[in-house]
């Protein structure tokens, strides 16, 4: 049974932690002693398109002692991109308060209490607060801070908002199957098992038309020959070059047609037409300029009669 959806005690994670009460489960607010931030404005949408960029944007802030998980966050026009060490910080809570890695939960980033640390600063521990510089979360000595009030680290100084915290994993020298990686793998097995199934549908249709297509050479033996089919093909492909030609005539010439252009005779003969409208005289000159923008050619306009000629194409 997993434990990530309960909450579990609130600890700040720091370096002069020495202890912690017992619990069966623990949430942490990770000080910026364990993680790196940066907000940046990306040229993206999507989380997803944003935590592909977060390495190659934090990787020079970044220890090469580690490896790292990345989270981003939107937050207005930016992002916030965090990276941390999920092996640095189980060896922290190992050594400092006996934590096992299993016993973590959900984990937050300082940087999201600026609302509050804007306010007062947040103490740490006798020595040390949690205070805002530049704008970002920081650790230091409470005798460089103008103020002798600070708020007490409560499990009320919980964050809205949680990030899933995956764990560092060498039991064999090489890092955990990650559940993205799993749930990938079986994406591609269904996507393989969809292929299969459209391959065999395909192959029984195959099989059903070069049936049909047996039957119909053995009606009309003389359909095997593929001079026979080409040159029938030809024929018909003629035909309907044509026929597709007229019915594109036809569908332009209609363009033109109103209660004050009709069209009064047509003629196609030997892939040439010709077309007469009657055109009330104050709409000869529109008519004529929609008939030329349609690339038809105007041979003859007058007061009343409009003829279009031309050779089907």
């Amino acid at each position: 049974m997993s434990l990530f959806n309960s909450n579990g005690v609130l600890i700040l994670l720091h370096r002069e932690l020495s202890s912690v009460e017992k619990a069966p489960l623990y949430d942490i607010i990770l000080s910026p002693q364990f993680y790196i931030s940066r907000r940046e404005q990306l040229p993206v949408k999507s989380t997803f398109q944003a935590k592909k960029l977060a390495p190659s944007i934090l990787e020079e802030y970044l220890s090469s002692e580690y490896d790292y998980e990345y989270l981003v966050e939107k937050d207005g026009d930016s992002w916030l991109l965090y990276a941390y060490s999920p092996r640095e910080i189980e060896e922290f809570l190992m050594s400092c308060c006996d934590i096992e890695k299993h016993k973590i939960g959900k984990i937050y980033f300082a940087d999201q209490l600026k609302s509050r640390l804007s306010k007062q600063p947040i103490g740490v521990d006798e020595q040390n607060a949690l205070t805002l510089i530049d704008d970002r979360a920081t650790i230091v000595p409470r005798s460089i801070i103008d103020s002798d009030n600070y708020i007490k680290f409560t499990k009320g100084l919980r964050p809205d908002k949680s990030f899933k915290y995956n764990s560092y994993s060498n039991s064999s020298g090489n890092d955990a199957i990650s559940k993205e990686y799993i749930m990938l793998s079986v994406l591609l097995i269904l996507l393989s098992l969809a292929f299969l199934i459209e391959g065999f549908d395909y192959k029984k249709s195959l099989k059903i038309e070069n049936n049909k297509l047996s039957d119909i050479y053995n009606k009309y033996p003389q359909l095997q020959s593929k001079l026979t089919r080409d040159s029938i093909g030809e024929k018909y492909e003629s035909i309907e070059k044509s026929e597709r030609a007229k019915r594109e005539l036809l569908d332009t010439l209609s363009q033109l047609t109103s209660k004050k252009s009709i069209l009064t005779k047509l003629e196609i003969s030997d892939n040439r037409y010709t077309a007469n409208f009657k055109v009330d005289k104050a709409e000869i000159k529109r008519v004529k300029s929609i008939a030329t923008a349609s690339n038809l050619k105007v041979t003859k306009a007058d007061s009343s009669l409009l003829t279009i000629e031309g050779v089907l194409k």
